[in-house]
């Protein structure tokens, strides 16, 4: 193996390393020591690639929003009406904000946001996180809801609420078994859809993509 590609191998070992160990022992708890024997390699390694531990956890954030990216490259957006394509936007959700991938990022982002000793510069790299993924899933909410999805205020509705049904059952899967109840997601979708339609209507926009720039 060559020195870039051994870079490289320890670079990802790292990074999942610092995932699991949150996941496992919580965000303080997951030291730079901690860290470093989950990855099995000394922190002077770290260091090497990383710099802090603030560096390593803002790289954390970098590569999970670098696979969201790489996730939606082909994912599109289906259904023949607004409930079939908000559905369709919940599913690819699910994609990340279902996986427990997504609670470490949470807790680093929570932390790094309120830690007064966090660098200004990874206060800017947060802020920075949170418009990326903004702009990662607009497109998506523009396929589902058409021009309505170029409203700030609809399109955060939507996301708030989808993301934040996906993100609680994922918090409780951590504390007990859960599991899916098509029920419960078919009321939300529905309300969703209601809700949108009704909004869209006052403001005079339209739910069809048909024909609607993305």
């Amino acid at each position: 193996m060559t020195r870039q590609a051994n870079a490289e191998a320890t670079r990802a070992r790292v990074l999942d390393a610092a995932v699991r160990c949150i996941l496992d022992v919580g965000y303080y708890q997951a030291s730079s020591n901690a860290i470093a024997r989950e990855a099995g390699v000394t922190w002077g390694a770290i260091q090497h690639q990383f710099g802090t531990r603030e560096g390593l956890l803002l790289e954390v954030l970098k590569e999970s929003l670098g696979k969201l990216d790489e996730d939606l490259a082909n994912a599109a957006v289906d259904g023949a009406n607004l409930e079939e394509r908000l559905r369709s936007v919940l599913a690819l959700l699910e994609g990340h904000y279902g996986r427990p991938e997504h609670l470490a990022s949470i807790q680093i982002l929570l932390d790094l946001s309120a830690d007064p000793g966090t660098s200004s510069s990874a206060r800017r790299a947060v802020q920075h996180h949170g418009r990326s993924l903004t702009r990662l899933w607009e497109p998506y909410f523009v396929q589902a809801m058409g021009e309505a999805g170029h409203c700030a205020e609809l399109a955060e509705y939507v996301f708030l609420t989808l993301r934040g049904y996906l993100t609680a059952n994922l918090l409780v899967s951590r504390i007990q078994s859960v599991g899916h109840d098509p029920a419960v997601r078919d009321l939300l979708v529905k309300g969703v859809a209601g809700a949108v339609t009704e909004r869209a209507r006052e403001l005079g926009l339209s739910v069809d993509p048909a024909g609607v720039w993305v």
